[in-house]
């Protein structure tokens, strides 16, 4: 029997079209896809002509995001790139959105769900400073939902690139691959409670003081996330391991009702909850 070999759509560069197909015409294939384009103002004139913005005259001009994108070329978890045109560069549209919409519009999915994706973020970043490159944008907003619930990362409009022949740790200007670790880590922190957080921290001398960073107190992997904060770990190999070493099966308990009475109780607080109570208790007379 004659086996009649299967036809799919490919890419200039012969690898399989994966993007959602929206059109097909006589000499080609219309993907669903997004284009980035330089974040650009125009001013219009009362003639209703219109003028570049002359504040947009340092404007990135993704140069740096593309040359990024052509590095991380194949690098799973990095959002598909297909290259570049005279307008910006274009992207594989995801249409279940970015992590942190998705965070605030469902409930809280399975442990074993969020414990894929941590491992999954951890894994393509740590692919990233393989690939010598300083990231320095990690956030929820920036890690985008594929169709079968595998993460795809994007934005690397900040990112800095590093010669692949080069060695030593990844810096510039104050930011360096602790930093990167230190936002790695709060996103764990978040995919454990279902609940965004995130500092501001771009150079190693804004690293938040232990005060101004939550309990992790019966967080699931709160030990691993308290040694990162402390500046444990070097690279993201070895929170990758301190991850994959501590994950529980399951947690036993919602972290969130574990912790609804953690935060410390002030004292005028605690004063009046205890002068309610001796009144609802105190024997009646008479």
């Amino acid at each position: 029997m004659t086996t009649i070999p299967v036809k799919c759509p490919i890419h200039s560069d012969g690898s399989p079209v994966t993007s959602k197909m929206i059109g097909m015409g006589v000499d080609g294939f219309v993907l669903h896809t997004v284009l980035k384009i330089p974040k650009r103002y125009a001013r219009v004139l009362p003639d209703r002509t219109m003028v570049p913005d002359p504040d947009d005259e340092d404007v990135n001009d993704l140069s740096v995001e593309i040359a990024v994108y052509e590095r991380l070329r194949g690098v799973p978890g990095i959002a598909r790139y297909f290259g570049s045109t005279k307008d910006g560069l274009l992207l594989e549209y995801y249409g279940k959105g970015c992590l942190e919409d998705y965070m605030e519009k469902n409930p809280q999915p399975a442990w074993s769900q969020r414990a894929d994706w941590m491992l999954q973020i951890v894994d393509f970043y740590a692919a990233c400073h393989a690939k010598r490159v300083l990231v320095c944008d990690i956030a929820l907003r920036n890690l985008l939902l594929a169709d079968n619930f595998t993460i795809r990362a994007i934005d690397f409009a900040n990112s800095s690139l590093f010669p692949m022949d080069g060695s030593g740790e990844l810096a510039e200007n104050g930011y360096t691959t602790m930093v990167d670790i230190l936002h790695v880590t709060n996103i764990i922190y978040s995919l454990c409670t279902w609940k965004k957080f995130q500092v501001h921290c771009i150079q190693m001398d804004e690293w938040p003081e232990a005060e101004e960073l939550p309990s992790t107190i019966d967080l699931p992997l709160g030990s691993v996330v308290t040694s990162s904060w402390s500046r444990q770990f070097k690279t993201l190999d070895e929170l990758r391991h301190a991850v994959a070493s501590s994950m529980p099966e399951e947690p036993a308990t919602s972290w969130s009702k574990a912790c609804l009475f953690q935060k410390p109780v002030s004292i005028g607080c605690a004063a009046a909850c205890a002068m309610v109570l001796a009144v609802h208790l105190r024997p009646r007379t008479g």
